[in-house]
């Protein structure tokens, strides 16, 4: 018959490696790959300031240049970088105004500085999704990565999907949104299609928070966007 000192060291254990294998309260909610730090791997957004040419990625020489609001003033930057729409970064460091971050290309060699909310994150393969169109009820839905925006289907907000990876559309004077992941669609209508989804209009599946968005609200979803962007 075992000890009452042996059943207690027992138990102690029991519950130790139970409340290791459970993620601790508000820990873990947010994905380390949603999180901006340095080391996190990014896709740089279309540029907010107007351009006559094909636009480039929003990245700069210096910080002070990102420093205005592009909605009152959106002419363009004398220092820019002329890296393309969704071309990979590594962020190096977060200034102290947590609005820019300090990048560097990850296939060429450049350093520059970018806005958090121009920076897109990668969704990993395999990552569960859920479509996130949360004011027309729809996220444009492309069978092709190069198919222009007038000739896109469309996926009803909630559908569940799976992340097959990150490609970049080409410029479509149409779609803002070039940034695209590439997806297995589980459910509704599209059940079985693969193609291709805005990450700005995907989500990540569960309960949205007390300050979610319209979108999110609609999905019952995070936003695919990084922390504190």
């Amino acid at each position: 018959m075992s000890s009452p000192c042996l059943a207690l060291r027992c138990g102690a254990a029991a519950l130790a490696l139970l409340a290791a294998a459970a993620p601790a309260r508000g820990a873990g909610s947010t994905p380390a790959w949603l999180r901006i730090r340095p080391g996190t791997i990014a896709r740089v957004d279309i540029a907010p300031w107007q351009d006559s040419d094909e636009p480039e990625a929003a990245l700069t020489f210096s910080a002070a240049s990102l420093a205005r609001d592009f909605t009152d003033d959106d002419t363009r930057p004398f220092d820019i970088l002329y890296q393309p729409v969704g071309v990979r970064v590594r962020v190096v460091r977060v200034r102290p105004d947590g609005r820019v971050a300090l990048v560097h290309g990850v296939e060429g060699r450049f350093e520059g500085y970018a806005l958090l909310a121009r920076l897109v994150p990668e969704i990993p393969a395999s990552t569960r999704l859920l479509a996130a169109g949360g004011f027309g009820g729809f996220a444009d839905f492309y069978p092709r990565l190069d198919t222009p925006e007038r000739q896109a289907e469309q996926v009803a907000t909630g559908t569940p999907m799976i992340a097959l990876g990150i490609g970049v559309a080409p410029y479509d004077p149409d779609s803002a949104d070039l940034v695209r992941v590439r997806v297995r669609v589980l459910g509704g209508n599209l059940r079985g299609r693969t193609g291709w989804v805005s990450v700005a209009y995907t989500g990540l599946p569960g309960p949205p928070s007390r300050s979610a968005d319209v979108a999110e609200k609609a999905c019952r979803c995070r936003l695919v966007e990084f922390e504190g962007s």
